[in-house]
């Protein structure tokens, strides 16, 4: 663990894992976002889910039930074994929903909402390490996701 590490609060450290799983998974979070513009969600809002994380797992298997999620993580840790990839699950759901749900999980975000949703781009929750971050993914970064 590098000093850096060793400096952050655990609050900072969760922070920090979201930030990169979201950055990690671009491709992923766009599709999720073009599949919702797609299907005509209203203002989507795309969370990206930790599978393997007690909340996101907990979410994923409302969504999609325990044991489509179950079997997806026993297929990700037999595929790349002592691997540390997670095995992560993207949607897209509109901002009214979204207003309405997301505060009664994490309180922590209910101020997100409270904001005009970016116009050169959209609004991401990452939940992994225990919690959730919101995060404005701008459009220009589609491609950071494709390389």
């Amino acid at each position: 663990m590098s000093e850096q590490e060793e400096d952050l609060t655990s609050d900072e450290a969760a922070s920090l894992a979201q930030q990169e799983m979201l950055e990690n998974c671009l491709e992923l979070v766009f599709d999720a976002y073009d599949e919702g513009v797609d299907d005509k969600v209203v203002d989507p809002i795309v969370f990206l889910l930790d599978c393997e994380d007690e909340i996101g797992e907990e979410i994923a298997s409302a969504w999609l039930g325990a044991e489509v999620v179950s079997d997806a993580v026993a297929e990700q840790q037999s595929a790349e074994p002592g691997s540390d990839l997670t095995t992560v699950f993207a949607r897209a759901f509109p901002l009214a929903e979204s207003r309405q749900e997301v505060p009664g999980v994490f309180p922590y975000l209910a101020s997100v909402f409270e904001s005009e949703l970016p116009k050169d781009g959209f609004l991401a929750i990452a939940v992994t390490a225990g919690g959730a971050s919101a995060f404005t993914v701008p459009l220009t970064a589609r491609d950071l996701g494709n390389s």
